[in-house]
């Protein structure tokens, strides 16, 4: 085996030590303690319920918030829901394929890293680079304190995309954006502008094209969650104060010491700065610091900014992502002190690495404690409709009660998004279903469409019914926008099949 084959074969397997080193509290069994780890995983038991139902794509989420549901899939990140629920289907528990989830994740991430790197770079300092990913602060605080399923997972996307700009993959690139925008929100739009400017910088403008084609594979997310935004609280509610949520004396560490001190050498030292996306990079890195710290402030004072980033130390994100390249940049520049630098970026990274995994406790629950949960699984229900006043703190004994009259209810169908029922009514009277109305949910009586009402303190629909035996039924269904969103998301497949299929024949020939 010649020499440089040996090296390389070497500095793979230094990362995957090291990846082994941050995920394996990953392979224990129970699920560890975090924010919204275990929320993670209730959501997506309760996703999975609703497309085991016949829910596609999932918006409405029947089980939770007591059983009376909410849109809470139609705003926030579906990418790993669905994910979830193909491992599940295969037969993995919904713990274990969060766990899978988050670890192909931080792998995939890393493997992407390190391929863009290697179109600039040496193995070595794309080593180098790639183990400052793998040890970024922030993707461990990620991972094991805030348990942010959907953040991490954002990162394989986002990796993928600047690889497939740099080595110029634009139908990877497609991909790309189609998976980042359903994988995280806020980390979409930050990782989107990043594309921007990597395409800018490298003149790939061929590559917006290739932008639009991937949001287009997205647009049944997207599109609903941005036009029915007015429908729920978010706008109206503050999830957080930005103001306590900034880089201080005790979080500090989160910025990275790897790329605080690489960017200090890139600015100063006699590195080369003729690579246009390291330099690229080094600024972009500079800006997400600043807006994590502290005087950034009047920046997060602007309501719509807070309310939509709602963490400032979530910039960091962007910092994981170039502090590789300013790392690989570095280390290239010192590349015959191999052992020094490894070594000195080793300290600097284990460290923070073993402070963060040092204190991950984990607990050990039965299965059904999260498919059984009805939580909300939101901070402050943003995502709750603005025409629920009382939010209900109890489960209802029945899906549908008369409200007033007098009448009898025997279930024909009964699941998460639809109800079938014969209804035996003595007297005219008022039918409530016992679900919080939103956009999608229509009630028949005897086959035919009827006005529906949720004018009450807990928005639950409520129809009127006439003396009679009837038969009731309720379900969600598409709106038109949503449909068209969905045939959008369709096409925007189809093409990027035949541009796949295109480009493999190419390939042949």
């Amino acid at each position: 085996m010649k020499r440089t084959s040996r090296i390389s074969l070497l500095f793979i397997f230094i990362i995957v030590a090291a990846l082994a080193g941050i995920l394996w509290p990953l392979m224990r069994r129970g699920f560890y303690i975090s924010d919204d780890g275990e929320w993670m995983v209730i959501r997506l038991s309760a996703f999975y319920q609703s497309l085991a139902d016949g829910q596609f794509p999932v918006r409405f989420l029947g089980r939770l918030n007591n059983s009376y549901g909410y849109p809470v899939a139609n705003f926030l990140y579906p990418g790993f829901l669905y994910i979830g629920s193909i491992l599940h289907f295969f037969g993995l528990s919904f713990v274990t394929s969060v766990k899978v989830i988050l670890v192909a994740s931080v792998i995939g991430g890393s493997a992407w890293i390190y391929a863009s790197l290697r179109r600039i770079y040496s193995v070595f300092a794309s080593t180098l680079g790639t183990l400052a990913f793998i040890g970024s602060p922030y993707l461990l605080y990620d991972l094991y304190t805030r348990g942010s399923v959907g953040e991490v997972l954002a990162f394989l996307p986002a990796s993928m995309g600047i690889y497939s700009i740099v080595a110029h993959k634009p139908l990877l690139f497609a991909i790309a954006v189609g998976g980042l925008i359903v994988s995280h929100n806020t980390l979409a739009l930050l990782f989107l502008g990043v594309f921007v400017v990597f395409i800018i910088t490298l003149g790939r403008w061929g590559f917006l094209r290739q932008l639009l084609l991937g949001m287009g594979l997205a647009a049944f997310f997207w599109v609903p969650a941005i036009a029915e935004k007015q429908y729920v609280r978010f706008d109206t509610v503050m999830v957080s104060n930005p103001m306590e949520y900034m880089l201080g004396f005790r979080t500090m560490w989160l910025a990275g010491l790897a790329g605080v001190l690489a960017g200090i050498f890139f600015l100063f030292g006699k590195v080369k700065k003729h690579e246009k996306i390291t330099s690229v990079a080094f600024v972009l890195n500079t800006i997400s610091l600043f807006f994590a710290l502290p005087m950034s402030a009047l920046f997060w004072s602007i309501h719509p900014v807070a309310s939509l980033v709602q963490f400032p130390y979530r910039m960091l994100a962007v910092a994981a992502l170039m502090t590789p390249w300013i790392v690989a940049s570095v280390g290239e520049k010192f590349i015959r002190q191999k052992v020094i630098i490894i070594g000195v970026l080793l300290v600097i990274l284990v460290l923070p690495a073993w402070y963060q995994l040092q204190k991950i406790s984990f607990v050990m629950r039965e299965e059904g404690y999260y498919t059984t949960n009805e939580g909300t699984s939101t901070v402050a229900d943003e995502y709750m409709p603005k025409w629920v006043s009382v939010i209900p703190g109890n489960r209802a004994p029945e899906r549908i009660i008369f409200h007033s009259g007098r009448g009898t209810v025997v279930y024909k169908y009964l699941n998460t998004q639809k109800v079938v029922a014969h209804v035996d009514v003595l007297e005219d009277s008022l039918l409530r279903l016992q679900n919080i109305y939103y956009p999608g949910w229509g009630i028949t009586i005897d086959g035919k469409l009827v006005p529906v009402t949720y004018e009450n303190p807990n928005g639950f629909m409520e129809v009127s019914i006439s003396a009679g035996k009837h038969t009731v039924e309720a379900e969600f269904r598409e709106t038109v926008m949503r449909f068209l969103a969905d045939m959008v998301s369709v096409i925007s497949s189809i093409v990027l099949f035949i541009m796949l299929l295109k480009g493999m024949k190419y390939q042949i020939k």
